[in-house]
């Protein structure tokens, strides 16, 4: 559902809708998918057709739109074996403001997160973190408030930010729970 949360609310953030998605596994190719039904898609690189996702399409080769939306990458591909290494990424590729994106459900809590270069992090906790029914959304508030308008009730993260206690709907609170207790154990 996040796929298309993160469409829904930051697509419009320039008048171009367009999303600069890295297309490295299965993963990031559903959210390609998805992200092609609110916008245009500006695929950066495609290990996926490339090479099967056996290697990373080299950074020089990525095609980087200055007018998209934001930049979407999933940090970690499980189903390939392909992940990146935070600490060597080529930040420096990704226009100036240009609000970063990064699914992090299958490392998140096993590597450092460079917070100041990212602007929204999801996260399943089922992988790492915590049982299934359960994601992990850390988003910085200047990206709150910007959805299409027709975005779906569960997606609007200005929405649930308003809601008493945060909570538009009645959450899955055993997961959300579970997943705490497990986070304060790691910490």
């Amino acid at each position: 559902m996040q796929y298309t949360a993160v469409a829904k609310n930051l697509i419009g953030l320039k008048p171009a809708r367009i999303a600069n998605l890295m297309v490295t596994g299965m993963w990031s190719n559903q959210n390609c998918t998805e992200h092609s039904k609110f916008g245009n898609v500006n695929v950066v690189a495609n290990s996926w057709k490339d090479n099967d996702c056996t290697k990373m399409v080299d950074s020089a080769k990525w095609n980087i739109d200055p007018k998209g939306s934001y930049f979407y990458f999933c940090t970690n591909e499980t189903v390939h074996g392909f992940e990146f290494n935070l600490e060597t990424f080529p930040w420096h590729l990704i226009p100036k403001g240009m609000p970063v994106v990064a699914d992090m459900s299958s490392n998140i809590g096993t590597c450092d997160i460079p917070w100041e270069k990212m602007d929204m992090v999801l996260a399943g906790a089922q992988k790492n973190l915590g049982p299934s029914g359960c994601t992990i959304m850390c988003i910085k508030d200047s990206l709150i408030g910007h959805a299409d308008k027709d975005v779906p009730v569960l997606c609007d993260w200005d929405l649930h930010e308003k809601s008493p206690d945060t909570y538009y709907n009645t959450p899955c609170v055993w997961s959300m729970y579970v997943t705490g207790l497990n986070c304060s154990y790691m910490n």
